[in-house]
């Protein structure tokens, strides 16, 4: 259990509150704000969010820190005020930035870092938004950096920015593929009914006795916090459903959670609630762009081989089945159909009577890669419209 000394003559200065600082009641305010101020879907979903938001306090400890994109389906659900909810109790006080270029994230220096905003940012200045996703790719894990050339005593010297750290996006459209897996994906909904008016002014001080007390927690439980890190087992018990990277993401918010429960062994327990909310972020993970497309062209292949256990499809059917080049599934070209099905082994071929190329579709090849990525959210009964797939 976390203490708060007061040491005079040296050491840590006390702390401007009295008594013993135990993170599980910290987390628990927390909770309160999160469901008192936003409407999730699921309220365990607030108990990772609150988990997180103890992790922007000791991310340095683990080598792994998810991010948090706060998504929706239509504008106007709360993700703003959300992602102000969260800078306000996160490490630093941070407020959300929108519209920032790739140099604003890895030279301010930032530990905490809020994205509102993130549909206009692919929207915007492709050169820019790609050097943004190349920072955000690395800062997922501890000794991430961007190398960047710095003028230095008159010449330009390779120069190292960290880039590691705590991330939250909001946004309606979907992630690049590469930070889907590294992301705790909140869908928020509308709420029913409009919620209380969030008055900062009026909960400064709440808010400031939160970061107090974590940022207290923190240094006084380092040393505990790295050791059962180490200790971590190969495969977590409690994350085995989950793929290897969310496991990775995951752990450090287990280890916050497995903690606060042994300083409160008799009040309401954190770790189940955390699991529940864990489940349901890891639902919410979409298939990734490349994902949709090889399910939306799978879905078109079975439904043109019947019940043949195979066939021919010449290259130009099948790409004008995906959309002919309109801009609706990201596939600009047969070129571009058969580097896409490449990474799947299937290339073009000869037709038997050698008028055409295309391809050979078997059965067991659909149910191959169905297998794969059929099982996955939306899958092949489920599957998003055309339009919704991205360049890829």
């Amino acid at each position: 259990m976390t203490t708060c000394p007061n040491t005079e003559g040296g050491g840590q200065a006390a702390p401007p509150f009295h008594g013993p600082v135990r993170v599980a009641d910290e987390i628990d305010r927390i909770i309160h704000l999160i469901q008192h101020y936003t409407a999730l879907p699921n309220n365990d979903l607030a108990v990772l969010l609150a988990c997180w938001i103890v992790n922007t306090y000791t991310f340095q400890h683990f080598r792994y820190c998810g991010y948090v994109a706060l998504r929706s389906a239509t504008p106007q659900c709360g993700k703003t005020r959300l992602l102000r909810l969260i800078g306000s109790l996160a490490k630093g006080n941070r407020k959300p930035i929108a519209f920032p270029t790739a140099a604003v994230i890895f030279r301010c220096g930032w530990e905490v870092m809020l994205l509102d905003e993130v549909d206009q940012l692919r929207n915007g200045d492709k050169e820019t938004f790609g050097a943004l996703l190349a920072v955000l790719n690395f800062g997922f894990e501890r000794g991430g950096a961007i190398v960047r050339n710095e003028r230095i005593e008159g010449t330009y010297q390779p120069t190292e920015f960290p880039v590691y750290g705590p991330k939250a996006f909001a946004g309606i459209e979907g992630l690049a593929d590469t930070l889907s897996d590294r992301t705790f994906h909140i869908q928020m909904e509308r709420a029913k009914y409009r919620q209380p008016r969030m008055v900062m002014r009026k909960m400064d001080d709440e808010l400031t006795s939160v970061r107090l007390k974590l940022e207290w927690w923190e240094r006084d439980t380092a040393t505990l916090l790295v050791a059962a890190y180490d200790d971590l087992p190969d495969q977590h018990p409690d994350l085995e459903r989950f793929d290897d990277r969310f496991q990775d993401i995951a752990e450090p918010l287990i280890i916050l959670a497995t903690m606060a429960d042994a300083e409160r062994p008799t009040g309401p327990l954190i770790l189940p609630r955390l699991l529940e909310g864990l489940r349901v972020a890891a639902g919410r993970r979409a298939p990734s762009v490349g994902e949709r497309l090889l399910l939306i062209i799978l879905k078109m292949m079975e439904d043109k081989l019947g019940p043949k256990d195979e066939m021919f499809l010449p290259s130009q059917e099948l790409f004008q089945a995906c959309g002919g080049g309109d801009g609706t599934t990201g596939i600009s070209s047969t070129t571009a159909l058969a580097s896409f099905l490449k990474r799947f082994d299937l290339s073009p071929r000869e037709a038997s009577d050698g008028k055409c190329r295309g391809y050979w579709i078997t059965r067991s090849w659909i149910e191959h890669w169905k297998a794969r990525y059929g099982g996955k959210e939306g899958g092949l009964n489920g599957m998003p419209p055309a339009a919704t797939c991205l360049s890829v």
